[in-house]
């Protein structure tokens, strides 16, 4: 629904996939790669974030030959 329906630009969970942990078909990372949406796994203080209007910034660190990498995370949230 997110991808398909919202149109996000990325997906960021709390978890450490953004699929079940026992897929084995990874529908999320299938559905979300076939839109070019990224998915940030093992964030935290997302309930820090509001619903909308914060501009995130995930800055990865490139690793030969691998499908995913560490990637630091910091989101600018509007004054209140």
């Amino acid at each position: 629904m997110l991808v398909e329906d919202r149109g996000v630009a990325i997906l960021g969970v709390d978890t450490a996939s953004t699929d079940f942990g026992k897929s084995k078909d990874f529908v999320v990372h299938r559905i979300a790669a076939a839109r070019n949406v990224s998915n940030l796994e093992n964030l935290t203080n997302l309930d820090r974030l509001p619903p909308t209007g914060a501009v995130v910034f995930a800055l990865p660190m490139k690793i030969e030959g691998g499908s995913g990498g560490p990637v630091r995370v910091v989101a600018l949230v509007p004054k209140k």
